[in-house]
């Protein structure tokens, strides 16, 4: 076969390509900062032996409507120029998805270079941000409260590991940090040098001295006052948290401050003058349903008991074509392939976006061709709400 796992001897060829692919340097003479990923995560095609393609598919545990599951990072995507366009992406792609289907992952994840072109395996768009710029100056109107701690690469990451479950805890997409082989995420998290980077990470106390909260601050490059700072990461428990460590921000020499905020935040409230920010929505991750039936039995359960049929389209994947039947009550749902006429008729990418709590009902009824209401709506619409959603690690 043309596709097949990589093995150690491999990675560097990987990454050649991928510094060809993406116009970026490395100098190969020279070990890695970074720990490598394990080899046999990226799936490799091959000409005549020799690698030509490659995706790394990062197996995460993350958050769905308060359940841990699993779900496929798609990462890495690259071809050597001379061979693109003969189908190479698509077929790893597919490869891979299959995989993911066999052993029952749930969701696959990435980040596109181009929306549409993953639409063709399936993905759709299924997590925004809203990107907010202030000036630091407005933050003094912040109450200050408890205290500051810094992190230094090498601290343990105990604390923060206990703010960020608790932050991600009803977090659609947020990516569980402790689930990675020797805490790597945490490692890549914490392992800038403030002094050599800019990067800096602090802890916030309560009056007790608990971390309740943490954020992370890139300075930008500029000194003083005209330093331009970027939020990296800010987590908390709870809405107090939440402002006492927004409140750092005014402890900052810096001029505008920018952070690509969850969207569920309303960041009029926190800076009631609005005309003090701006704000823009970004368009960005796309997921897909990769086992439906698994999804459908982690998907959220309105209060009560109910039963709702939808008819599935999935070209790529075959075995989640079909109708399945959920049955909820008490919290607990059960989920059955049925021979019966369907409530809802969905492709892929529109039942992504449903199940993911990213839109509405009504919502992806107005625009959406490849969704079709046939009965049933008042159950379909206590299922298919909007939900808070953040995906907390770059591909």
């Amino acid at each position: 076969m043309n596709i097949r796992r990589l093995d150690p001897s491999e990675q560097e060829d990987m990454k050649r390509i991928r510094c060809i692919a993406f116009n970026a340097r490395k100098d190969f003479t020279k070990p890695d900062d970074d720990p490598n990923l394990p080899a046999d995560w990226t799936w490799g095609y091959f000409e005549n032996g020799r690698l030509v393609s490659d995706i790394t598919a990062i197996p995460y545990k993350t958050r769905f409507d308060g359940h841990t599951v699993s779900m496929c990072g798609i990462s890495g995507v690259s071809s050597l120029p001379e061979s693109r366009h003969g189908g190479k992406i698509f077929a790893l792609l597919r490869t891979i998805l299959e995989n993911e289907y066999e052993i029952g992952t749930e969701f696959s994840n990435l980040a596109p270079f181009s929306h549409s072109f993953y639409r063709r395996m399936g993905y759709e768009l299924c997590n925004c941000r809203q990107s907010i710029t202030t000036k630091v100056r407005n933050f003094d109107k912040l109450p200050a409260r408890g205290s500051f701690t810094q992190h230094f690469p090498g601290d343990p990451t105990d604390e923060l590991n206990a703010v960020f479950n608790e932050y991600i805890k009803n977090l659609n997409h947020a990516i569980l940090r402790d689930s990675s082989p020797e805490r790597m995420w945490w490692k890549k998290f914490t392992r800038n040098d403030p002094y050599n980077t800019g990067v800096c990470t602090y802890i916030w106390r309560d009056e007790s001295g608990a971390a309740r909260g943490y954020i992370q601050i890139k300075q930008g490059e500029k000194q003083w006052r005209n330093n331009e700072l970027t939020i990296n990461e800010l987590a908390f428990v709870d809405s107090q948290a939440l402002y006492g460590t927004l409140a750092f921000v005014s402890l900052l020499q810096g001029s505008d401050i920018t952070w690509q905020a969850p969207t569920y935040i309303q960041f009029s409230d926190i800076i009631p003058d609005n005309w003090e920010f701006s704000t823009s929505i970004i368009p960005r991750d796309m997921t897909r349903i990769v086992h439906v039936e698994r999804a459908l039995e982690s998907t959220r359960k309105p209060e009560g008991h109910g039963v709702y049929r939808i008819e599935v389209n999935d070209p790529r994947l075959p075995g989640n074509n079909g109708v399945f039947q959920v049955e909820y009550a008490d919290g607990k749902s059960e989920v059955t392939r049925v021979d019966a006429p369907a409530d809802l008729t969905a492709d892929i990418p529109a039942l992504s976006q449903l199940v993911m709590g990213f839109r509405t009902l009504d919502s992806a009824l107005l625009t959406r061709g490849d969704l079709i209401l046939r009965g049933n709506a008042e159950t379909l619409r206590k299922v298919f709400t909007i939900r808070p959603s953040h995906l907390t690690e770059e591909f």
